[in-house]
């Protein structure tokens, strides 16, 4: 008698950026939560969805003892250039799921971030960190990661998935609310 294993995986993916999923690697200051934005796991799965860590370009590059950045410290051809390579490991990640016949729900980052911000980004009018408190405002442009995440999915003709900021950077939001506003996010994606 043979027995069949039963496949019961949903073939739904989304990519999430790395500190949405491990608070130690958000820079001095910024944690919302202390380990993990548990609420987005326990949603995922309640839509049956795995998920993608992508990397941290900024923990990559600087490491996990940097103050605040803006765009503007990190819009140069070396970081760039840095962030193109991480992006390009994650359009393979992409197309192979493609391929593979997989649906990539979406790509969820950490608006506000001058590296995975996707509608908007920190800027610095005296150009970030210590050893002044820095004037920080949020500019209607998205990170210098998902820059290059986007290029990269264009050059290789992957249709982009849909992208979602968490608005971590929010003061005026609770937790409660940013949860509330992907739980309908990724709810009718997951409901089409």
């Amino acid at each position: 008698m043979t027995q069949r294993n039963m496949d019961e995986r949903s073939k739904k993916i989304v990519f999430v950026s790395n500190c949405i999923l491990n608070a130690n690697n958000k820079v001095a200051e910024f944690a919302r939560y202390p380990g993990m934005f548990t609420q987005v796991v326990e949603i995922l799965d309640k839509y049956g969805a795995g998920l993608i860590q992508m990397p941290c370009p900024e923990v990559l590059h600087i490491g996990n003892q940097r103050w605040w950045h803006d765009r503007n410290l990190y819009n140069n051809a070396g970081y760039r250039r840095f962030c193109r390579k991480l992006a390009e490991q994650m359009a393979d990640y992409m197309e192979n799921y493609a391929i593979a016949g997989y649906d990539i729900l979406a790509i969820l980052v950490c608006d506000g971030s001058p590296t995975c911000g996707l509608t908007v980004s920190s800027h610095y009018e005296n150009g970030g960190g210590h050893p002044e408190e820095p004037v920080r405002s949020l500019r209607e442009k998205p990170g210098i990661y998902m820059e290059e995440l986007i290029k990269e999915m264009d050059a290789r003709g992957i249709t982009a998935p849909p992208l979602y900021g968490l608005k971590m950077d929010d003061k005026e939001k609770t937790n409660e609310q940013i949860i509330e506003e992907f739980d309908c996010f990724i709810r009718d994606r997951t409901c089409e």
